[in-house]
């Protein structure tokens, strides 16, 4: 499809090559097209050396339960993958993987602070006084900002995604579920692999893995990857594409076997992505004046771990891992929309650093039971320098000016204990339980400061800036400098609590190859601080959250190896839930996290994988989801009685009612020479709301995306070459949808247009 451009010559324009798609009949007309292919459509791994096409059912090693284990024998509702599944499904941040694992949800605030939960519980805000729902770990090691959660996927053995609350073995902060992204260790013999390729709108990428001995008893692994891709928008006044995308990653391990029984490992990572794409665009006007050219968001973290593990004689291990980690996290917007230099920007500079020490003792697999235990100390300080500046000219009345500032910092010091076995009660039927208690202090030096300036008067900014008719009216009937007045605001507060959390499952082995599950959790949601742009509430505190999740499962292999079937239902209940919202107040609105009241997240979730033949493999991932607000009586009231009292029945923030993966594979022997292998992939999201208002300019609508892949392989399995494309039928559409806090304009972040390329992947050492 040809978008249309904007050739209008005044002040930088930018235009979003990516616009409301137009049409459905041309998308069903596409579809009907590569479903007709589809039995030509699929990729898979050649056997080593080997000229005929194999699949088989993949499994995944995971230590969702702090040990090693196949996926398919943990009691747990988990999406694991392997780095080969990844590397097939074209993904190369973690967030990528939300495509093919439904329960994962990712959108909102674009760039580096992506929202991102499980099942409906999503979090959406660069607020520093509010922790993520969901917990990344990288080696057991916690990802304390969500700002450093979307990881890139470098030198990875496989990535396991937890569906719900995980606080026994994971703590705080996990009322969604959790993702371990899991190394690769050093290797005893060399081996590696360079990758490079090249795609449109200038996508270029590099990488490469190295791993082998330094020694008897010493062995290191390196990895790097950098990856950059031009601007999706066009300033049609320079003729140039402006928003370049670039990240940047590398990984590193030592691995000493000094004896026997110890095993030492040192690890470091680094990352770092940067954006110059406009942080939103109107909903209104897909091409805009802007007064600068760029904005920015840009990301970059690094840390290291030691780990030690001992095996004693009688085969129990014990393990130490200590870890430091920093991350700065900055922004710059430009969000007024307007020609006008400097009208209305936001700067968010972000600089985080975080220790953690865990002691665990895993025991040997017994006849009868089995358990882990340990204890675990964090620390960490957020510290922030967020600013809102209003240039000259901002409106007509100079209500808004000056500049706002925001340094505050957010001090975090957290301990733990926790107990987690199974016992099995006879050769079928296997208990689960485990608890842990944790306490947690958190202090809070909050500072706000406004600086009037006397701007001069600026009619056109009013119209451009999207303001809906009663607050641009409001403003315009203002004296100058009346809403935000000279203030200097410094407050201190602290917040403590320590809280249990239990778990309680039971397990059905009917076979080898098929468990039935039951199990009970709960976990919570560490309380808080409003340490946001608020002269109105400054400093307001909420409460921890709290959830009990129930669920029941199956995880089945089937059709002698040839179909697995993995499945579950899920209700969770969540008391005193965190959310945020955009409060008005007067003429303007200001974000605050409030307690909700009571929430429901309920559903179900399959995957299933079919080996039709030896050459075909079919993949079928859905999640149904029923995520509402029980009870809200709405603290907006208190502030502002003209708004609704209550949001008692609305659908959840970023919880769309279905997502489907479907995904056909399909290889193909080129006689003596190799292998082709094709892939074809469809992904479905429903509507869904940003906003507990449910109103339409919060809406994203539902949309549906193709991608797909073909490779060679020699018989040698030397190298492979590679051919991608993503979003197919190049269709237009929303992934957020929301209201700007201070002004409430209507503000839309696009999807990606198509993007297509090829990729050479050449093997060391084998």
């Amino acid at each position: 499809m040809n978008r249309q451009r904007n050739n209008l010559t005044h002040k930088p324009i930018l235009y979003n090559k990516t616009t409301l798609r137009k049409s459905a009949m041309r998308k069903t007309i596409l579809a009907l097209n590569i479903g007709a292919l589809a039995a030509l459509s699929a990729t898979t791994a050649l056997a080593q050396g080997g000229k005929t096409s194999t699949f088989a059912l993949e499994e995944v090693i995971v230590t969702a339960q702090k040990r090693s284990e196949s996926s398919q024998d943990v009691p747990i509702s988990i999406q694991a993958f392997s780095a080969d599944g990844m590397e097939k499904l074209g993904a190369t941040e973690l967030f990528d993987l939300a495509k093919s694992a439904p329960s994962l949800s990712t959108g909102g605030i674009p760039g580096s602070q992506a929202a991102s939960g499980l099942r409906g519980i999503v979090d959406n805000s660069r607020n520093i006084g509010i922790d993520a729902r969901m917990g990344v770990y990288v080696d057991g090691v916690y990802q304390g900002r969500s700002s450093s959660a979307n990881q890139p996927l470098l030198g990875l053995e496989s990535v396991e995604i937890l569906r719900g609350p995980q606080g026994t073995l994971f703590g705080k902060n996990t009322v969604s579920g959790a993702i371990n992204l899991n190394t690769k260790k050093a290797s005893e013999e060399f081996t590696g692999e360079l990758k490079a390729g090249f795609g449109n709108e200038g996508y270029w990428t590099g990488s490469g893995y190295v791993s082998g001995p330094l020694g008897d008893t010493v062995f290191a692994s390196i990895a790097y990857s950098k990856q950059e891709r031009d601007g999706l928008f066009d300033n049609v006044v320079l003729d140039k594409e402006v928003g370049d995308w670039e990240q940047e990653g590398a990984r590193g391990q030592l691995r000493f076997l000094p004896t026997d029984q110890l095993e030492v490992v040192v690890a470091g990572d680094w990352g770092k992505t940067s954006s110059e794409a406009p942080v939103f665009t109107l909903e209104s006007r897909p091409a805009y004046e802007t007064g600068k050219d760029e904005e920015l968001d840009e990301v970059e973290f690094w840390g290291g771990a030691l780990t030690l593990n001992y095996t004693t004689e009688s085969d129990y291990t014990v393990s130490s891992i200590s870890a430091y980690r920093e991350s700065e996290y900055y922004i710059f917007g430009d969000e007024d929309f307007t020609p006008v230099v400097d009208a209305f920007q936001t700067v968010f500079d972000e600089d985080t650093d975080q220790f953690s020490q865990e002691f665990r003792i895993v025991s040997p697999q017994h006849d009868s039971y089995d358990w882990v235990a340990g204890i675990y100390y964090f620390e960490s300080t957020v510290a922030t320098e967020r600013f809102l500046v209003f240039g000259a000219p901002v409106l007509p009345s100079q209500a808004l000016s000056g500049t706002i500032a925001i340094p505050s910092e957010v001090d975090v010091t957290s301990y733990a204990a926790y107990i987690h076995g199974n016992y099995r009660l006879s050769e079928k039927w296997e208990l689960t339980a485990g608890l842990r208690f944790t306490d947690e202090e958190k202090e809070l030096d909050f500072n706000q400061v406004n600086a009037p300036s006397d701007p001069a008067a600026g009619g056109a900014f009013l119209e451009l800036i999207g303001l809906p008719p009663a607050t641009a009216a409001f403003l315009a009937s203002q004296a100058p400098g009346s809403l935000f007045g000279a203030f200097d605001l410094s407050y201190e507060d602290k917040f403590s609590d320590s809280n249990w959390s239990p778990t309680v499952g039971i397990n059905y082995t009917l076979n080898d190859d098929v468990m039935y599950y039951a199990k009970y959790s709960r976990g919570y949601q560490s309380g808080g601080f409003n340490a946001d742009f608020n002269p109105y509430l400054p400093g307001v505190k909420f409460d921890t959250e709290y959830v009990d999740a129930f669920e029941v499962g199956i995880k089945s292999t089937m059709a002698d190896g040839k179909l697995r079937v993995n499945a579950d239902v899920f209700v969770q209940k969540f008391s005193d839930y965190q959310l945020f919202q955009n409060v008005p107040v007067g003429g303007t609105n200001v974000t605050v996290v409030s307690n909700a009241g009571e929430v429901t997240s309920q559903g179900a979730e399959v995957e299933t994988v079919w080996l039709p033949t030896d050459s075909l493999q079919l993949t079928f991932n859905a999640t149904y989801l029923d995520a509402t607000y029980d009870k809200f009586d709405n603290p907006i009231s208190a502030i502002d009685p003209t708004q609704p009292k209550n949001f008692d029945g609305n659908d959840m923030s970023y919880a769309p009612k279905w997502k489907v993966y479907a995904g056909v594979q399909y290889a193909l022997p080129v006689g003596d020479a190799g292998e082709l292998t094709f892939n074809l992939d469809y992904t479905y999201q429903d509507d869904m709301y940003t906003s507990a208002t449910n109103v339409d300019t919060v809406l994203v609508p539902s949309y549906d995306l193709w991608n797909g892949r073909v490779s060679f392989t020699p018989a040698s399995y030397k190298w492979e070459l590679s051919a991608w494309i993503r979003n197919i039928g190049d269709d237009e559409y929303y992934v957020g949808h929301s209201l700007a806090a201070l002004t409430g304009a209507e503000r839309v972040i696009w999807g990606m247009p198509r993007l297509y390329g090829v990729e050479f992947k050449y093997l060391l050492g084998q």
